[in-house]
């Protein structure tokens, strides 16, 4: 290449990055709808935005806006949404004078930004799972329904609907007359935002939880999908430019990729294993380093020597490039350490290996890098430094990215440590996340709102607000008899005036607040309160939004008591650790639940059912007579694809991420007779040739010393053998500890045994093991906790028609013996806990609904004949009302496991085959759960496609007596 060729290389580089940045301020610029200026106590004017118009402000996901907001504040309004919940991680939108935010009921409110009342609400059929977009007048969104929506701003009229193939989980993104969204069907839409007319759609290679971005410059979106990919299209054209290498980590979700000033394209993953994991990467350095560091491990004195130590060498400029160096080199030797990359614009291709160790982790996502105003790229990273010594972590800190080299310039004061507000409130294993506001950097912690100045890097000696993280002893049960009694609730006290809030679950995915003109829009989280407030401020002299209120107290009336009771609360939620300051203040407990058993004066214990007529819900067994249509047949052909797929080769069992605590990843589908039982319920309902191939798939796995081996199998696959099932890479076991999901007792496996015999017509593994199969009857029931013993009586009822195959009718009299006392003590179960009941807790600190757990169409038929209307309270207290997007796979309620992001995959299961088996919803809501595979050969999605099938026949109980 000459020297001239290079120069014109350059240049062109140079200018394009030039015209890059242009467009951007331009198109920054031309969303502001007004320009407002302030003076006074905050020192100086400057411009005010009037918008903030979608996730993180703009399309480019910046996160920052030429707007600067200082304390003091006082609140302008608040809004409680207990009664419709909000979804964890979305942010309040600001344009046009009005407030956009999506409830889990499915509607759109639009409030106006002064008063907090409503201009208009727009109302969808499915939950609103993610932030607004505003442009040209219409703001746009999806919906868990799997619709995007055009709504015009002004009136909240609809312009547009787009139809896709799943639940839309992200904030599509605008820019030049085009909408941008990702769909859970791994499809990218284009949509004219004018009409609504579908450009062009493209394919992913799976699932898209990420919201996109647009560098507009380029005319290029960019979308990370859950294949672990990033993908760069053409804007106008839908053209793929590129597509990323495969990046460690498990999901995208809750993340969004941000295109720095020179068009560098940075993306967050969420790692693969636990937080804890990636301490060692922070000690090793700080051993090699260092030696040590003060910490809560040591003693006062041992203390004092290590911090004079440590603050001696971080005088030394080396130091500082010593650990960046150091951080560098292990994630480069170890990539799956590796959770943020920044990727060419052009070609997608990894810049460099960046210094920056994974933080927080607590319930999620690690804040996204954001972009001031001026063109600085400002990321939370990890290193011994002074200015955060003497906090929580002295291993979070904040710094400016140079997205051309990797280099991290530190940004706060490095000559002196900080106090708690003095900072930005960072703390390194929960929810810190930034934004910018002109020159204040500002981090929102669940329930504060901190920042500093980035000129003088100086942090506000208060908060710019409050918020509860735990309430204090009477002051749940205060606010709730406040909101009951129509009172405003004190500053600061805004809390969730709700049985529990679940909707994202505990200390969830915290989201920066949002900013334009002379406030800022706040949605807190903390262990109770789940996002299901937003608060509005305003910048006031005088005003007292930082410091602490009062919390308002009193006791319920009688009255006020009564109405509680009756309200649909999750009592089994409000009990966990941590969250049961409510039930702790409540006059008493409430009957029917876990914390009060008790049968309703109009209850019995149950039918006292008698031997005959255990005898004949024994022998009764289902058919069902389905007529072909173009439905069933749609269901049939994807059964049969998903039933290739899983008997196409030997599968790993899934391994489930990691969250902060439990620190262990889960295998699920590890048990081998849970793959039998899938291919069981799966056998009548696909072709003879398939049929054909799944019985040789059963015969390899029965071989002596394979899975299905022995009398009921071995406990659990080999877990280092087969293919992963997962679209992530699963890291090595050493560096994320891997446990089994709670595998059913060898009782509940004849189920499994059974239903094959009688489906494929081959009872030979029956008569063969059938001496020690008989002796199982004597084998004592599993703990009730673990799935109400669902599978335990599935399992005896297997036993006893097991027993009339073999015509030994001594084992047949035992077994009905054993069955009726197995129904009595669930029957006793269903009369106790009538409110409550319904999820259990099970090692290690892992929720689930364990009432709904392993059930057979026998089970279900009892449960329904006896206790159909428990279980239809149930279902819409615990499911409808709280958790609405149950149905999700990788959804965002992380209840289930206490510091993580994900739900588990047996939620999902749990509940369809409730509504299934006992509820006997009909087939179309039915088939509106079924949602995509959480994994390839998803064991749960071949069940749930089967439970579709049935629910479009008739069924009939016919007793099959042939001894």
């Amino acid at each position: 290449m000459t020297a001239k060729t290079r120069q014109d290389k350059d240049d062109s580089a140079a200018n394009r990055t030039a015209r890059r940045v242009g467009v951007r301020r331009r198109w920054m610029k031309a969303s502001c709808l007004t320009a407002v200026f302030l003076c006074g106590i905050w020192g100086h004017m400057l411009p005010a935005e009037d918008s903030w118009s979608s996730l993180a402000h703009d399309a480019a996901r910046s996160g920052a806006t030429s707007t600067e907001i200082r304390p003091p504040f006082e609140r302008k309004w608040y809004r409680l949404f207990g009664e419709e919940g909000l979804m964890a991680g979305i942010q309040p939108i600001v344009a046009e004078g009005k407030v956009f935010v999506g409830t889990m009921a499915g509607t759109l409110y639009a409030i106006d930004s002064d008063t907090g009342n409503d201009v208009w609400t727009f109302k969808t059929a499915g939950a609103i799972l993610h932030t607004c977009t505003a442009a040209q007048g219409k703001v746009f969104f999806g919906n868990a329904a799997g619709k995007i929506y055009g709504v015009n701003t002004g009136d909240g009229s609809i312009a547009w609907s787009v139809q896709t193939g799943q639940a839309v989980w992200n904030c599509p993104a605008a820019f030049e007359g085009v909408v941008i969204a990702g769909g859970r069907d791994g499809k990218v839409y284009a949509v004219e935002a004018k009409t609504g007319r579908v450009k062009w759609t493209s394919k992913t290679g799976y699932a898209i939880l990420s919201s996109p971005a647009i560098d507009p410059g380029e005319n290029m979106a960019y979308i990370a999908s859950e294949d672990m990919h990033v993908y760069a299209f053409d804007i106008h054209q839908g053209k793929l430019v590129w597509r990323s290498e495969k990046l460690p980590g498990v999901s995208f979700r809750g993340y969004h990729p941000v295109v720095s000033p020179d068009g560098s394209v940075m993306v967050t993953v969420t790692p693969a294993m636990s937080l804890d994991s990636f301490e060692p990467v922070l000690h090793d350095m700080v051993k090699e380093i260092f030696g040590d560091f003060a910490s809560w491990r040591h003693s006062k004195e041992e203390n004092d020597r290590l911090r004079e130590e440590n603050f001696e060498l971080m005088a030394k400029p080396e130091t500082y490039r010593a650990q960046l160096d150091y951080i560098r080199r292990r994630l480069a030797e170890q990539p799956a350490y590796q959770t943020f990359f920044v990727l060419d614009g052009r070609t997608g291709k990894q810049k460099f290996v960046t210094p920056i160790v994974y933080g927080e982790s607590m319930n999620g996502t690690q804040s996204a890098p954001i972009v001031t105003p001026d063109g600085n790229v400002v990321v939370k990273f990890r290193a011994l430094l002074r200015s955060r010594y003497q906090h929580y972590s002295p291993f979070l800190n904040v710094g400016y990215l140079d997205t051309a080299t990797g280099w991290i310039t530190p940004l706060l004061d490095e000559s002196r440590t900080y106090g708690w507000h003095d900072s930005l409130l960072l703390v390194h294993d929960e929810q810190c996340q930034l934004c910018v506001a002109g020159r204040v950097l500002i981090n929102t912690h669940q329930d504060n709102v901190n920042a500093i100045d980035l000129d003088t890097l100086t942090g506000y000696s208060q908060p710019f607000c409050r918020n509860i993280h735990e309430p204090q002893p009477g002051e749940a049960l205060g606010i709730i008899a406040a909101v009951m009694r129509g009172r405003e609730l004190p500053v600061g006290k805004e809390f969730l005036a709700r049985g529990t809030g679940v909707y994202g679950g505990g200390s969830v995915i915290d989201i920066p607040v949002s900013i334009a003109g002379d406030s800022f829009y706040y949605i807190p989280t903390h262990e109770i309160n789940c996002g299901a407030a937003v608060i509005a401020y305003r910048m006031k002299p005088g005003g007292h939004a930082h410091k602490e209120s009062k919390a308002p107290q009193g006791d319920l009336t009688e009255a006020e008591w009564k109405k509680i009771q009756a309200l649909p609360w999750d009592w089994d939620t409000l009990g966990t650790p941590r969250l049961n300051h409510l039930l702790k203040a409540l006059p008493g407990p409430v009957p029917g639940t876990l914390q009060m058993p008790e049968v309703r004066q109009s209850d019995s214990p149950g039918p006292n059912l008698t031997e005959a007529e255990i005898a004949k819900l024994v022998r009764e067994k289902r058919t069902i007579t389905i007529e072909d249509s173009p439905v069933v047949t749609s269901l049939k052909n994807r059964l049969e694809s998903a039933v290739e797929e899983l008997i196409s080769k030997q599968w790993r069992p899934l391994v489930f991420p990691s969250g902060k605590h439990p620190r262990e990843a889960y295998r699920f589908f590890a048990e081998p007779t849970e793959t039998l039982y899938a291919l069981a319920r799966a056998y009548s309902y696909i072709n003879t040739d398939l049929q054909g191939r799944v019985r040789g798939y059963i015969e390899n796995l029965s071989v002596p010393g394979g899975p299905l081996d022995g009398p009921t199998g071995k406990r659990t696959f080999d877990s280092s053998e087969g293919a992963v099932r997962s679209y992530y890479d699963v890291p090595d076991e050493h560096i994320s500890p891997i446990a089994d999901d709670i595998t059913r007792n060898d009782v509940a496996r004849l189920y499994a045994l059974w239903l094959w015999a009688e489906v494929s017509g081959d009872s030979t593994r029956i008569e063969r093991d059938w001496k020690d199969l008989s002796r199982l009857v004597e084998q004592q029931p599993n703990k009730m906790e673990e799935d109400c013993r669902n599978g335990y009586i599935a399992g005896l009822i297997a036993y006893c028609r097991m027993a009339e195959m073999m015509h030994d009718a001594e084992s047949f009299s035992k077994g009905l013996a054993v069955v009726r006392k197995a129904f009595s003590e669930r029957l006793e179960y269903e009369s106790e806990y009538w409110k409550g009941g319904v999820i259990a807790s099970v090692p290690v600190q892992r929720s689930i609904f364990a009432r709904w757990r392993h059930l057979t169409p026998e089970a279900g038929r009892f449960l329904s004949v006896y206790a159909g209307q428990t279980h239809e309270y149930l279902m819409d207290v615990y499911v409808d009302y709280h958790r609405p997007s149950w149905f999700l796979a990788w959804g965002v309620e992380t209840m289930w496991r206490n510091e993580s992001p994900f739900a588990l995959p047996t939620m999902a299961m749990e509940i369809f085959a409730a509504r299934s088996l006992i509820l006997n919803d009909p087939a179309e809501k039915l088939a509106g759960y079924i949602d995509i595979p959480w994994c390839k050969a998803d064991l749960f999605y071949i069940r749930k496609l089967v439970l579709c099938i049935e629910s479009h026949g008739k069924a009939a109980w016919n007793d099959t007596e042939n001894r």
